[in-house]
């Protein structure tokens, strides 16, 4: 018996083909990495910056005078009453677009419901730059609402495709380039903010429209991409309950044609236990899924066989039972205490502590009296540059669970001095004395070095939930964590809003004190959870259904000396021993991107 390819196997030979073959010799190969980005992972990055440009535009709309003229009040020197409705509508339809489309991707696709979430998100920004469309405070907040469903409704399958679409070898780097690219969607905001805002400084004209309007252009952007560049993820098609294994192979071979990967039809299939050749990547065949995933096959290609085109109805019960299903797996006990509980604990302390600090971080700018508030809020968005090349550079070697508990660590840390020196200096000021330049030197930095540390937190946490949950329920695990921290992030909003709007000299540093225990509670949280992933090949069928796969599967674990299949096992080691060769030259020398 000869054990066939499966799909990480096959994403591993991608892999090793894009950094021998392709990049050529190993002096070359981090230059050209770093500029020829594969067009799937460049579609992933946008569609990911496209979410940071309309979470982030309402932090530079709030500090803005002709905003809160028109929106909230004449006098935009007073309250702004009702600002912490408006904030948090982002956050309650983000809730409710993860949770809904986070379930719902399990059932019709990653590609659909990142699809379904990118043009929504599209729609609802350009919407509510139009007056005709937004002309009041309570429109605007209903168009705010509309955004915040699809960028909900993108985060879970989108993290979901760029973890099922990397080899083991690089899962973290791919994630993580795909979560960096928040980084670009803030620069991007805050370098348009910086330009037009200045256009008019007397705030005469509706700027704020046309900055808006600007902002819903990297969704249009990014749905364009992913349709044309991002095939559906093979993992779907082998977990769906057709298991139809003929698309899961094309999706495969669609994807190494994606990435200028020459494919030789000529030749046999390259079997698991064949010599490695990184010269020649061969097509993958249905045939070798099926034998690979044989435990469940036989069931899952007879029952589609048979099977009739159910009615509309039947559908939709299909989906609800699917999406009830996965719910009570998300919350069995082998997920809940070690997986699903802690990680929603995560996701819930940085949303709060992230979330709300970037959404009034302009706000607390001018109310502290920095000076040039948008070059600082560019210095604040830059600052994830460095977290994002740490989280390149060591996610994949010191572990998901280390990362992790010292970047909350570090930016809790910058919260706390960020707070005594806002503190401080609102004592100075009663007292009528202006902050000292050391001071605002101070207050840039902290507000730096929490973003830097929180964007390692935001890269590791992204890589952790997609890898922690097993194929039929990762979407919707993804789903649920990115819902619970839509909870956080409109608790925040309504904390610090108050805190802003009553004017007490000392709110702005309560607002970095609360966030900061929000950050050191998540620090606990990555000791609870399971085994840390790096490294590891995917979990696809941690959670069964059928008792009759867990015996079959049983049974096989436990074959006798007498059924052991020593051929193959003999094919399986010389592949491993050359494989492993090349993994020790990637360790040394591990490519940028894919």
């Amino acid at each position: 018996m000869v054990n066939y390819r499966s799909i990480d196997d096959f994403l591993s030979e991608l892999y090793v083909y894009k950094h021998r073959a392709y990049y050529g010799s190993r002096k070359r190969r981090l230059l050209r990495s770093c500029c020829e980005i594969p067009l799937p992972l460049l579609a992933l990055c946008i569609a990911n910056s496209s979410d940071a440009t309309e979470i982030l535009m309402l932090s530079y709309l709030l500090a803005d005078s002709r905003f809160r003229e028109d929106m909230f009040s004449e006098d935009s020197s007073s309250s702004m009453e009702g600002a912490e409705y408006l904030a948090s509508s982002i956050f309650v339809g983000m809730l409710i677009g993860g949770t809904v489309l986070g379930f719902l991707s399990d059932r019709i696709g990653r590609r659909p419901a990142l699809l379904l979430g990118l043009l929504t998100n599209s729609v609802a920004g350009m919407c509510s730059s139009l007056p005709i469309f937004a002309p009041s405070f309570v429109s605007l907040t209903m168009w705010r609402f509309v955004a915040g469903v699809g960028i909900g409704a993108t985060v879970p399958p989108l993290f979901t495709l760029a973890s099922e679409w990397s080899s083991k070898e690089v899962r973290g780097v791919f994630v993580t380039a795909v979560a960096s690219f928040w980084m670009v969607g803030s620069i991007f905001v805050s370098s348009l903010a910086w330009c037009l805002f200045q256009l008019d400084p007397m705030h005469e004209l509706p700027i704020w429209r046309v900055f808006a309007a600007t902002c819903a252009l990297p969704s249009l952007l990014g749905a364009w991409m992913v349709y044309n560049y991002v095939p559906e993820s093979p993992r779907f098609y082998l977990a769906a309950e057709k298991c139809d294994y003929e698309l899961a192979a094309k999706s495969c071979n669609q994807m190494a044609m994606l990435l200028n990967v020459h494919l030789d039809h000529e030749k046999e299939s390259t079997l698991l236990g064949a010599a490695f050749d990184h010269r020649a990547v061969h097509p993958l065949t249905k045939d070798e899924l099926f034998s690979h995933h044989q435990e469940n096959a036989a069931n899952n290609f007879n029952s589609s066989e048979n099977a009739h085109s159910p009615t509309n109805r039947a559908k939709m019960n299909q989906t609800i039972n699917s999406s009830v299903d996965s719910l009570r797996k998300l919350y069995s006990s082998q997920l809940l205490p070690r997986t699903t509980l802690p990680l929603q604990l995560l996701w819930f302390c940085l949303s709060f502590a992230t979330y709300g600090i970037t959404t009034w971080i302009n706000t607390l700018f001018v109310e502290i009296q920095l000076e040039n508030v948008y070059f600082n809020s560019f210095l604040f968005a830059l600052s994830s540059l460095p977290g994002n090349i740490v989280s390149m550079v060591y996610s994949d070697r010191y572990g998901r669970k280390k990362m992790l508990i010292g970047s909350l660590i570090g930016a809790a840390s910058g919260l706390v001095v960020f707070a005594t020196t806002v503190y401080a200096g609102s004592r100075q000021e009663n007292d009528g004395q202006s902050n000292t330049l050391m001071q605002t030197f101070v207050i840039v930095l902290c507000a730096c070095a929490f973003q830097a540390f929180g964007t390692i937190s935001w890269n590791t946490i992204d890589i952790i939930t997609a890898e922690m949950f097993p194929t039929n329920v990762r979407s919707a695990g993804m789903g649920v964590c990115t819902a619970t921290g839509r909870l956080g992030g409109i608790l925040s909003q309504c904390i610090n809003a108050k805190l802003i709007v009553d004017g007490s000299g000392s709110g702005a540093a309560w607002i970095l004190v609360v966030a900061s225990i929000s950050l050191l509670f998540g620090a606990g949280m990555p000791l609870v959870l399971d085994r840390d992933m790096t490294m590891e090949e995917l979990r696809d069928d941690a959670i069964e259904d059928s008792t009759d796969c867990c015996c079959s599967r049983k049974r096989k674990d436990h074959l006798s000396d007498e059924e052991t299949d020593m051929p193959q096992l003999q094919l399986q080691s010389s592949r491993s021993l050359e494989y492993q060769s090349f993994q020790q030259e990637v360790e040394s020398n591990q490519p940028f991107l894919l």
